[in-house]
């Protein structure tokens, strides 16, 4: 599973879901940091991210997460291409 985080001014950044805790993704970097500050949205956004990421279904997915004002929220997701 991948994610990406982008900005208006600066190049997206590719970090891997390693976990969905307590209301909460763990993302790792490619230089292998974490952070756990990042929401899991309500509604069906974060139900879909929930579920795949357990497993319910076999498919990779990407969620986008959005960085402006200082903040960070996960506000879209789709599944990745066989």
């Amino acid at each position: 599973m991948v994610i990406v985080i982008q900005t208006h001014c600066r190049d997206c950044v590719c970090v891997q879901l390693v976990d969905v805790t307590e209301g909460f993704l763990s993302l790792m970097t490619d230089d292998g940091d974490t952070r756990d500050d990042i929401k899991v949205p309500e509604g069906d956004i974060g139900k879909e991210i929930k579920d795949k990421f357990e497993g319910v279904t076999d498919q990779s997915f990407l969620v986008t997460i959005l960085a402006a004002c200082g903040q960070e929220a996960a506000i879209a997701i789709k599944n990745m291409p066989k």
